[in-house]
């Protein structure tokens, strides 16, 4: 499931996503007014429907690694709990645009594991109420809010920290599971885009933190196969005009990655601030 992706290989898959993504776009008549004679005046324009790339969208979240395994990493390597790195609840209310909803639905879906992962019950419950307003918001409960009541049971088990690691963990996994099959898969791309945006971000702040930064370097460089997947999916979505600044923000990271497998404070200090960036676009 997990397939190395190396600078070799990665050439090689923009090619097909290139070819894929010339008929990714549809034509619309857009209004023009009217012409003096009084008649309706509209032109052609391309719209880009992700419907069109969904099975290329759905095979690369496929081979995506878990965005749960970056929380497991940083608990692992020693690194404490930052909530202020996270995403706040508040924040959800500035998120008006489907994009946006998109997006923020991702950022609190790792916000979500990485509490879980260090048993913040408190803080998992608050983001869980968050990502639930937010489907509402896409028009998505029919499709991702389960029949078993998950924001119910992880209430419940705020304080266990195995029954809030598997309820979250079963959470997620549903999550995938419909939105894979379902008829949104900007939505799919954009919120997984977003989870993994913000897993690079929380990992790339809490190593630019450490006082030993060894542990958290090692985990730094095994992200080569989640950035060039993320890299994947935006090149996916560059179709849409509002996506497409992120795929060429994310570009120099990719560079980096390709030409260091070994992620050292040189690349560290250069992956930081790219994220960060990006990270806060996403949000404005």
């Amino acid at each position: 499931m997990k397939n190395l992706i190396t600078k070799h290989v990665l050439p090689f898959g923009i090619a097909l996503i290139l070819v894929a993504g010339c008929n990714s776009s549809t034509k619309t008549k857009a209004d023009k007014g009217t012409t003096s004679s009084g008649q309706k005046a509209s032109v052609e324009v391309e719209v880009f429907d992700a419907v069109k790339v969904k099975d290329q969208i759905v095979e690369t979240i496929r081979k995506m690694p878990s965005e749960k395994d970056v929380a497991k990493f940083l608990n692992e390597a020693g690194a404490s709990y930052i909530f202020d790195l996270t995403v706040p609840a508040g924040q959800s209310e500035k998120m008006l645009t489907k994009s946006d909803q998109s997006f923020g639905l991702g950022l609190y879906s790792f916000d979500l594991l990485y509490a879980s992962v260090y048993n913040r019950g408190d803080v998992a419950a608050e983001i869980k109420d968050v990502s639930e307003k937010l489907i509402d918001d896409l028009g998505l409960r029919d499709e991702l809010i389960s029949t078993i009541d998950y924001t119910g049971r992880l209430k419940a088990n705020v304080g266990n920290k195995d029954s809030l690691d598997y309820i979250v963990s079963q959470d997620m996994n549903y999550f995938h599971q419909q939105m894979s099959k379902g008829d949104q898969p900007g939505v799919y791309a954009l919120s997984v885009i977003g989870s993994n945006v913000e897993a690079l971000y929380i990992l790339s702040q809490t190593s630019l933190l450490a006082k030993n930064k060894e542990k958290m370097l090692e985990v730094m460089s095994r992200q080569t196969e989640r950035v060039n997947l993320v890299f994947t999916l935006l090149e996916l979505m560059s179709g849409d005009e509002s996506i497409k600044p992120y795929y060429e923000q994310f570009k120099p990271v990719v560079k980096i990655f390709e030409d260091h497998p070994k992620i050292t404070e040189k690349e560290l200090a250069q992956i930081g601030p790219i994220v960060e960036s990006m990270r806060k676009n996403i949000l404005k």
